[in-house]
């Protein structure tokens, strides 16, 4: 049988007794959801398509139609029901996905046959099947800012390697860890979220749409009933700002950042109210199998510009440069958790994927500095690095120094085009009340004059996306 699957199989039968999910207030066990998901499965036991798109619920039966794909050798595509109808319809005709799976009626036309994940069958326990460790465990489509989203396809190998590896990097969870599942199931952030607890019997806590995304998690890390999550570093932007110093998180001992660089300041806002919990950084695109690498946060943390270090690999992943006797460049990744193209797209695989000496690596258009320990840097997007006037500035500089001046809030800073075509720098941050000249001599005194941005905006709270980021688009759109 395929190891991952077998480990997966194995533990559902072992914690049949165990919580394995949390929504709101209603609980289901490992047996309940198991059994949700043969229910499912009997549906798919027909259908010779491999890829099943998943319409996104946020219910048992969601996280349950998971399983029963996983379970029948077949591939789960996520489709979200907020993104727009030509988006959903890219991916659904790229992914050539005929079936979805929905515990609630859909309204849009996907011109697909839509299966009902609520419906019960009089059926009989029965086993995983057999299929190659290969195959693909779910694609997940990016955001498709610049043109048709592409699709990333991660195998059950890439899965299986990675939960050994956080296994070894982590520690193992337990039947009494609760974990905090926060992301939409288009973020592959989700998949640890549900994934390595579910190899452990541990109980996933998933968030509702009833109530504010950052509340939420408030509430729980206040009530002490988190023990690990994983977190995009953008949320505590949301959170920091409502701590009380009365109250302190007990139960927290595992908290993991990642899909955005992690700020020194961030941090030191927030190691005070989870005094119990290990603080690890880490990191790692999409078509890594979710992230690579490790950074434990302790008293003396590594940074440059203000982002905390990246830390190492873990373990069947490896870190390079394209010339890797240099110790700064554009941040290459090989390895077994590394898909090997984008779905269908040979042209896009081409611009990212490349050979070298009979290894693919991937190009992850991040500029790295490595320091003598061997520990990475992420300093910025390759991208984000701009002209002004034939002068070439770093974004992550800029913000560095106005968060010098920054108490429980973090700027953002963006190149856009004038209303006369010319590039104008402009810093955001999410402070009513900050004093702009303040800022602005920081920066003058800290960066050359046509590195310092034209003007700051104060915004309330920064827009973020369905991952929990920042979404720097929607902040240029408030400039035109």
């Amino acid at each position: 049988m395929n190891p991952f699957i077998e480990h997966l199989y194995q533990s559902f039968q072992k914690n049949s007794n165990e919580i394995c999910l949390k929504i709101e207030e209603k609980k289901y066990t490992y047996s309940e959801v198991f059994t949700f998901a043969q229910n499912i499965r009997h549906q798919l036991q027909n259908i010779d398509y491999q890829n099943i798109g998943i319409y996104l619920t946020d219910d048992v039966y969601m996280y349950a139609s998971i399983l029963a794909i996983w379970l029948e050798g077949k591939t789960y595509v996520p489709i979200h029901p907020e993104f727009p109808l030509n988006k959903n319809l890219s991916v659904i005709n790229q992914a050539e996905i005929k079936f979805l799976l929905s515990s609630v009626e859909i309204q849009e036309n996907f011109e697909v046959q839509y299966l009902d994940s609520t419906k019960s069958f009089e059926i009989e326990d029965f086993a995983p099947k057999d299929f190659p460790i290969s195959t693909n465990a779910y694609i997940l489509f990016t955001s498709g800012s610049t043109g048709n989203p592409k699709g990333v396809p991660i195998t059950f190998s890439n899965l299986y390697h990675f939960s050994k590896s956080f296994e070894k990097t982590f520690g193992k969870l337990s039947t009494s860890d609760h974990v905090l599942q926060m992301f939409e199931l288009t973020f592959d952030l989700s998949v640890m979220s549900y994934l390595i607890p579910w190899l452990n019997g541990s109980t996933v806590v998933a968030l509702h749409k009833k109530e504010t995304k950052f509340l939420q998690i408030l509430d729980l890390l206040e009530a002490d009933e988190i023990t690990v999550v994983l977190m995009v570093p953008s949320i505590l932007n949301l959170i920091i700002p409502y701590l009380d110093s009365e109250i302190k998180n007990s139960s927290l001992r595992l908290n993991l950042f990642c899909g955005e660089a992690l700020l020194t300041k961030q941090i030191q806002n927030w190691k005070g109210f989870i005094p119990n919990a290990e603080i690890y950084n880490v990191y790692g695109p999409t078509e890594n199998t979710i992230f690579c690498t490790h950074y434990k946060v302790g008293e003396n943390i590594k940074e440059k510009n203000g982002i905390i270090s990246i830390g190492k690999s873990m373990t069947d992943s490896e870190m390079s440069f394209l010339n890797n006797d240099e110790n700064e460049g554009e941040l290459l990744l090989s390895g077994k958790f590394l898909t090997k193209n984008y779905w269908k797209n040979p042209e896009k695989t081409k611009e990212t994927f490349i050979e070298k000496n009979g290894e693919t690596f991937y190009k992850t258009g991040d500029w790295c500095i490595r320091d003598t320990d061997g520990d990475f840097f992420y300093t910025n997007r390759i991208d984000f690095q701009a002209k002004i006037n034939g002068h070439r500035i770093e974004l992550a500089e800029i913000e560095h120094f106005a968060n010098q001046v920054l108490e429980n809030s973090v700027s953002v800073a963006l190149i856009h085009k004038d209303k006369n075509d010319n590039d104008e720098l402009v810093l955001f941050v999410n402070d009513l009340e900050v004093d702009e000249n303040e800022i602005f001599a920081n920066l003058k005194e800290n960066l050359p004059d046509y590195a310092v941005p034209s003007r700051i905006i104060k915004v309330e709270n920064y827009p973020t996306n369905t991952s929990g980021k920042t979404d720097r688009n929607e902040l240029k759109k408030t400039l035109s």
